[in-house]
């Protein structure tokens, strides 16, 4: 009986705590501050921001940006680097040489790969590789970029 009464008085307790809690949850909100509009530029100002990317893209060929994440001599005199391939969205980047044998990873964007006679399409998470001296063509067929990592063994 005693277990029952406890039970009784928790609940009721709980209740009107969760009562509580309702009312002032519930009160009228208030309406934020109006919050003015910035001062328009000066005519002429072209430089909006002093901020500069350290390691930015750069256009290597029509439709195609790259840059160099990693770079160091490895075994036998080879060279290897790391670049991501930016083309942009709805373009075609063509006839790309790379100066040695690749291997790509599809980081963002759908599009597809043209090497020669053979084709291959391209989604996030897709692997694919170059041979040295081939040139090849990428296109993206996505609203958003098509980017690339490319893994590079220069001799």
């Amino acid at each position: 009986m005693r277990h029952r009464i406890w039970v009784l008085a928790y609940g009721a307790a709980a209740l009107a705590g969760g009562a509580l809690l309702w009312q002032i949850g519930c009160r009228a909100e208030v309406e934020p501050d109006e919050t003015p509009l910035l001062a328009e530029a000066p005519a002429g100002e072209s430089n909006f921001s002093s901020y500069a990317p350290k390691n930015p893209y750069k256009e290597v060929a029509p439709n195609l940006l790259a840059r160099t994440l990693f770079e160091a001599a490895g075994p036998g005199g080879v060279r290897i680097e790391i670049r991501d391939l930016f083309i942009l969205p709805g373009k075609t980047a063509e006839n790309v040489t790379l100066p040695g044998p690749a291997t790509f990873e599809v980081l963002s964007g759908e599009g597809r790969m043209t090497t020669g006679d053979k084709s291959q399409d391209l989604r996030i998470g897709a692997t694919l590789s170059v041979p040295q001296g081939a040139s090849f063509s990428l296109e993206s067929k996505d609203t958003t970029p098509l980017i690339v990592r490319a893994r590079l063994f220069a001799p």
